[in-house]
């Protein structure tokens, strides 16, 4: 009886592993034709300008600071236009006040410089001078510039809500004589992203 025993056991055993070895392959499928309709993202488009004309690359010649002696200013609007059809924030993203070639007067002349930016004056009020009372930037034309928290500028169905920035220029009056002759060319860097 131990021998039909032994086999019962071994046969079990077999019929275990045996079991317990094949695997199951199950195959789901099914299919549906989809209609997504049409994804559109909008475009993107900001540009800076006078409030009468505006591009992408803009030469700001209404802040002209030739004649800039120490203790003065200069101070013009500078509109900031969401041209696309998407709602953007955008934000300073660097600065500088050097010429291309600068030379140690110009240097100077930017060491002893102070960029303003805010945005609680009207474009009248920018033009005439007024000093700005809650800046969103002032400090010295650098790579480091930024307005702190970017700004919005919704689509309006024009493609054309706009911001105006007083951008103002201050020439220390403690300047160094070092500074005569210097030139600046004020150059503002902004980056929009869309929201």
């Amino acid at each position: 009886m131990l021998k039909p025993l032994k086999a019962a056991i071994a046969a079990a055993v077999l019929l275990v592993l045996f079991m317990s070895a094949q695997a199951t392959a199950a195959l789901w499928r099914a299919e549906e034709t989809i209609n997504v309709g049409a994804v559109s993202t909008g475009s993107l488009n900001m540009h800076a300008g006078n409030g009468t004309t505006s591009q992408q690359d803009y030469e700001f010649n209404e802040l002209d600071g030739s004649n800039l002696v120490p203790g003065e200013f200069v101070q013009a609007p500078l509109t900031i236009t969401n041209a696309g059809t998407t709602d953007l924030e955008y934000n300073l993203t660097g600065a500088s006040a050097l010429p291309d070639s600068p030379t140690p007067a110009d240097v100077a002349l930017a060491d002893s410089s102070v960029l303003t930016i805010g945005t609680d004056r009207s474009a009248e009020e920018c033009s005439m001078g007024t000093e700005q009372v809650a800046p969103l930037f002032q400090g010295p034309a650098s790579s480091g510039a930024t307005l702190g928290d970017a700004r919005r500028l919704v689509a309006s169905g024009d493609g054309a809500s706009f911001e105006v920035l007083c951008v103002r220029v201050e020439v220390a009056a403690d300047a160094p004589q070092s500074a005569a002759g210097g030139q600046m060319r004020l150059v503002l860097n902004f980056t929009g992203q869309q929201r």
